[in-house]
């Protein structure tokens, strides 16, 4: 293997989460990506890393423990995430789910928060996005204001947003930069919400430089979480997009969100 740059992306799932990575490669991401599922979920993951007596520390090398905790899955036991050098990746991306309807995750309380800390720099240890409540997320219908679930809903997450959710949004082959676009403003807008109180695409770009990780976990855990055990539906994806790709996505996208306006 020759030593150029990687983006690596590490995800919970093994199916849909490299489904739509690899669609941003076509439609955003000109850099090489390579994706790598871990198959566990964040509870499970925080669990492992947790048994090494350097978590916390500046000397527990999270790359290495990754490769490691990844070949111990079989299912996730990729041997090109194996023999990757350290020398040859560029940033480190992380996407799991919040699931907080899963059993293990009342074991860990800290589990987000200290994973939020540990991986908060995608060219250091990695960056880690969250999505609220899980991948499926992205395609839930999100109208003229924001949508709040229970966290564990009568209805398992997936099945309900895949009865409700527009069919074609399903299609992540067949979906364009625009597409796009239209899914994931009103990502932006209850981003904004939850932030700022205001339900409205970010009016310049400056102003989603608070739309951090910590911050929407802190806001999600005083709004929702802690008093009434629900969440405000938020795909990670388009604040990745907006992070990793910054003002000029920022200006195409607005400028999109203006033209439909209209």
């Amino acid at each position: 293997m020759d030593k150029e740059n990687f983006v690596l992306c590490i995800t919970e799932g093994e199916k849909l989460d490299p489904r739509i990575l690899n669609k941003f490669k076509t439609e955003f991401i000109s850099k090489n990506m390579k994706i790598f599922p871990i198959c566990l979920n964040i509870y499970n993951l925080y669990k492992k890393f947790t048994d090494y007596e350097d978590f916390g520390s500046e000397f527990l090398d999270t790359f290495a423990l990754i490769k490691e905790i990844s070949l111990q899955q079989k299912s996730s036991a990729d041997p090109e995430l194996q023999i990757l050098q350290r020398n040859q990746i560029s940033e480190i991306f992380l996407f799991f789910d919040y699931d907080g309807h899963d059993t293990v995750a009342s074991k860990y309380p800290d589990c987000i928060n200290d994973m939020l800390n540990l991986f908060n720099d995608e060219t250091g240890n990695g960056k880690l996005y969250i999505n609220y409540p899980m991948i499926e997320s992205y395609k839930h219908p999100i109208h003229e204001e924001c949508v709040i679930v229970d966290i564990s809903p009568d209805e398992h997450y997936k099945t309900y947003v895949s009865r409700i959710c527009n069919k074609k949004f399903e299609q992540i082959i067949k979906l364009t930069k625009n597409d796009w676009f239209s899914i994931f403003s009103s990502h932006l807008k209850s981003i904004n919400y939850l932030i700022l109180d205001n339900f409205s695409f970010p009016v310049e770009y400056k102003s989603t430089i608070n739309f951090n990780q910590k911050e929407i976990y802190k806001m999600q855990l005083e709004k929702y979480i802690n008093p009434a055990h629900k969440l405000l539906v938020l795909s990670s994806f388009p604040l990745f997009l907006i992070e990793y790709l910054g003002n000029g996505l920022f200006n195409e996208w607005k400028n999109f969100e203006e033209r439909n306006i209209k």
